[in-house]
């Protein structure tokens, strides 16, 4: 039987949305379609990514479920914080723990890999990202006649390269064949869809087709759209998942079917299932004097949307982790009010590399400290006479 034309394009579009695959089109699935047909060829890409993240889980968790899973949050420049964090964390009474399923956005998405990993060598390379480099190693001026950005991030995707090795993806591989998980998000402009990328399977595919998707989807995954560039994923242009959630995690990586009772089985150890986040900045930017400019109205505007966006998809991670049964516990840390910069809240892209050494060796000390844990539902609002987890933790430890 003779297909439709537009039978013909989603089969195409459905093939190249299993986001593990290595192959990638470079015309987009959406170009010529009718509204109605752009909803439709959607929805179909999002349930088939759907069905790949599902499977995927299912081949790791259906009958052992996951025990440890850390969310990394968006935060640019402030990533140094979560990545001294997570060395301090190696000190901390009880040492770090293995993290079953590690998810990552923006600047938690450039973490991830290495958190995933999480040998001293990886905390190593950590260090050395967060701690030396500066502006320049991520974006220069672009030149005059580019259109789709103000800056050009080829120094980033160098970088990318230079740290994320094949050697360093096939040591991802190999815990993959483990059984662990590791994802990061992009946001997919085209189709108006965040976008779940099963990294650990991709690098389990191995080859050099899948190491250079595998860092596309990192550079897409830091692409602060209009400042950056968008990154041609399958025909679609990718930026920053930021843009819809600056962290996630999905109630199928805590655990599928029959496996939810194998959390409480005899002979379980490590103490209880539990989510950790660790928030790339802090929770509530402080009070300042506002000037009445253009400018200085925008910033702060942009800094309180960026809070509020974090704020809830902390909350509602949150949510999923207690609302699982059984519930997991849930686990957030963000930086401590002396490091919050009022003039840096929001998007910055300063990369100064005193401050982000600063912040680093805070983390550090934070995560060695053996308690920095703020537990449940962060407060929306920094608010006196509301009972904070944040400033609970911060009076008793």
């Amino acid at each position: 039987m003779i297909r439709s034309p537009m039978a013909i394009l989603l089969t195409l579009a459905l093939v190249s949305a299993g986001a593990g695959g290595c192959g990638s089109p470079s015309v987009s699935p959406f170009r010529g379609l009718s509204p109605e047909q752009a909803r439709s060829l959607a929805r179909r890409m999002g349930e088939a990514r759907a069905r790949d993240l599902d499977a995927d889980l299912r081949s790791a968790f259906a009958v052992r479920p996951p025990h440890n899973v850390l969310v990394l949050s968006g935060g640019d420049q402030d990533g140094a914080f979560g990545s001294g964090f997570l060395k301090g964390w190696r000190r901390a009474p009880g040492g770090r723990p293995e993290f079953d399923v590690v998810t990552g956005v923006s600047t938690g998405a450039l973490m991830a890999t290495f958190a995933f990993l999480g040998e001293a060598r990886d905390d190593a390379a950590l260090r050395a990202v967060y701690t030396g480099t500066n502006a320049g190693d991520v974006f220069r001026i672009l030149a005059p006649g580019s259109f789709d950005a103000l800056l050009d991030t080829e120094p980033l995707r160098q970088l990318i390269a230079h740290y994320v090795t094949p050697d360093v993806v096939q040591r991802v591989a190999a815990e993959h064949r483990r059984g662990r998980r590791l994802y990061v998000a992009t946001f997919d402009l085209d189709a108006n869809q965040l976008v779940v990328w099963p990294l650990s399977k991709m690098a389990a595919e191995s080859g050099d087709k899948c190491l250079e998707r595998y860092r596309a989807v990192l550079l897409a995954s830091a692409s602060v759209p209009v400042l950056f560039p968008p990154v041609t994923i399958d025909g679609d242009l990718h930026v920053d998942a930021g843009l819809r959630e600056v962290l996630f995690v999905r109630q199928a990586m805590l655990g599928i079917g029959n496996a939810y009772d194998a959390i409480e089985a005899p002979g379980r150890t490590g103490g209880p299932p539990t989510v950790y986040v660790i928030v790339n900045g802090g929770m509530h930017a402080p009070p300042k004097a506002v000037g009445d400019g253009l400018a200085e109205i925008g910033a702060r505007s942009l800094a309180v949307y960026t809070e509020s966006q974090q704020l809830f998809n902390l909350r509602e991670a949150a949510h999923v982790a207690l609302a699982h049964r059984p519930a997991f516990g849930f686990k957030f840390v963000a930086e401590r009010d002396a490091l919050i910069d009022a003039d840096e809240a929001g998007v910055s892209l300063a990369f100064d590399t005193k401050r982000m050494n600063k912040l680093y060796a805070a983390g550090e000390a934070l995560g060695a400290s053996g308690a920095p844990w703020s537990e449940g539902l962060a407060p929306l609002d920094d608010d006196p006479n509301t009972v904070s987890a944040q400033a609970t933790n911060d009076r008793t430890h």
